[in-house]
């Protein structure tokens, strides 16, 4: 088993006030309780430390946020992978907002002078993996780290998704299982490299954001629907270029082919049902089976009779 530090049994707890301050001792960072009246618990769920090899660790939270909390990076390590498989994770950093939503990451190389601030809204369940390598890992493993201060975000691909909620489910999994996992995570980075600051971002006001949750909220609700550009724009209370845009610059995808996903995950969920390929397509949207067939087996990699038990 990987050397591992476990916030107690795997059995869901409650994490006080105290349990967060020693998480900020260990991991340079400060905690602040806006709303915190001097008793209670912040958090509940469960909270897992792999040490994978000297300098890498990866952290796995699955807790419901019982009260707000804020926190700020007081010494980031050179590179930081956040990754979202449930729940939503607002960071601030210079000035600049990074939104993140489920299974979206994010990237942060930072210099030690640089902190970057989070917030966590109570009320919402979250399941968060973070990756952490300092200089030590990173020339162990070879890994090219651009100098100043750069982040960039991206959606987990379809395979390593799945790898991911698997092991969410079941945090006792092999050393080697786990180490690959996050060698996956840090070369999926590495490859989509393509660093967002200030100077390139487009610039997304908080109202607008609320109103792409919207558009974004709609599809997931009902992925199987006929939608247009010009409707959905009018959801968003944008021009239809403004909406293509500022979608794919908040959620690192464009909005038919989060909308393509969708559905192919819907269908997915169908055929585990035992549903037949033909009726899976219909549900989803497709008219033709044979566009559906050909369109899940580009996203999987597999082809969708194969799910069928």
């Amino acid at each position: 088993m990987p050397d591992r530090h476990s916030q107690g049994p795997l059995d869901t707890r409650f994490f006080t006030y105290q349990d967060l301050l020693a998480f900020g001792s260990r991991y340079a960072l400060d905690y602040r309780f806006p709303d915190w009246s001097g008793s209670g618990n912040i958090l509940q769920g469960q909270v897992e430390e792999f040490r994978l090899r000297p300098g890498m660790q990866l952290v796995c939270s699955n807790v419901r946020v019982i009260e707000p909390y804020e926190s700020s990076s007081l010494d980031p390590a050179p590179l930081n992978i956040i990754i979202v498989l449930q729940g939503r994770v607002s960071l601030i950093l210079r000035g600049e907002t990074i939104e993140l939503s489920e299974q979206m990451a994010v990237a942060l190389s930072l210099e030690k002078e640089v902190q970057f601030d989070a917030l966590q809204q109570a009320g919402q369940d979250l399941r968060v993996l973070t990756l952490s390598l300092d200089h030590v890992a990173l020339d162990q493993l070879q890994v090219p780290i651009r100098r100043g201060n750069g982040w960039f975000t991206w959606r987990l691909p379809p395979h390593l998704y799945q790898g991911l909620q698997l092991f969410r489910n079941d945090t006792s999994l092999a050393k080697l299982y786990i180490e690959g996992l996050s060698l996956q995570i840090l070369s999926q980075g590495l490859k989509l490299d393509k660093p967002c600051t200030s100077t390139c971002k487009v610039r997304i006001h908080p109202k607008e954001r609320l109103r792409l949750e919207r558009v974004r909220d709609r599809i997931v609700a009902h992925p199987q629907a006929e939608y247009s550009l010009n409707e959905l724009a009018q959801t968003a209370a944008m021009s239809p270029s403004s909406l293509r845009s500022k979608f794919k610059a908040c959620y690192g995808q464009t909005l038919f082919d989060f909308l393509k996903e969708q559905r192919l995950q819907m269908a997915r969920d169908y055929l585990l049902r035992g549903f037949s390929v033909q009726q899976a397509a219909h549900f989803t949207g497709y008219s033709y089976a044979t566009n559906f067939t050909t369109a899940f087996r580009k996203h999987f990699g597999i082809a969708p009779s194969s799910l069928i038990r």
